[in-house]
């Protein structure tokens, strides 16, 4: 199957947005760590929109890489419970590279409002990973959510 590309078409391009936070900062109790990561996230995507910096671009992932990262693969926005190749609707999206680079792997539910999120971690990282987790979304569910913003 070849498709007609539309003469309106513009093209599209992902690339790596790097923030960094000191590592006391998102290990902080409570949310404040969340909230710090994502106040660094946030920033260097605006870095990265406003200049990608494309030359330098292989040299700082391989940087960052070599500090230790966690990567996130997909995004809630790229839509990918509404493509069909022909078979019917997707029924389930993994993004298997995940176990391998250790990202976390991040998409939209499908048929409904909300964000599916994966991840693939050795057994006392998952543990770790899941205790963070489960911090957070418990103070965020308590009567101290509304004092942060982020």
């Amino acid at each position: 199957m070849k498709l007609p590309v539309p003469a309106t078409y513009f093209g599209n391009c992902i690339g790596p947005a790097i923030g960094a936070a000191p590592k006391r900062d998102l290990a902080s109790a409570g949310a404040g760590g969340l909230f710090t990561a994502c106040a660094a996230i946030a920033e260097s995507i605006g870095r990265a929109v406003a200049s990608p910096e494309w030359e330098t671009m292989v040299e700082r992932v391989k940087q960052a890489g070599a500090r230790g990262v966690l990567s996130v693969a997909g995004s809630p926005r790229l839509r990918v419970y509404g493509v069909d190749f022909g078979f019917g609707p997707t029924a389930k999206v993994e993004i298997v590279s995940v176990a391998r680079t250790g990202a976390m792997a991040v998409a939209e539910i499908r048929g409904r409002a909300g964000m599916e999120v994966g991840m693939s971690l050795p057994p006392a990282g998952m543990a770790a990973f899941r205790s963070c987790f489960d911090d957070t979304v418990e103070w965020l569910a308590s009567s101290h959510s509304t004092s942060y913003s982020c």
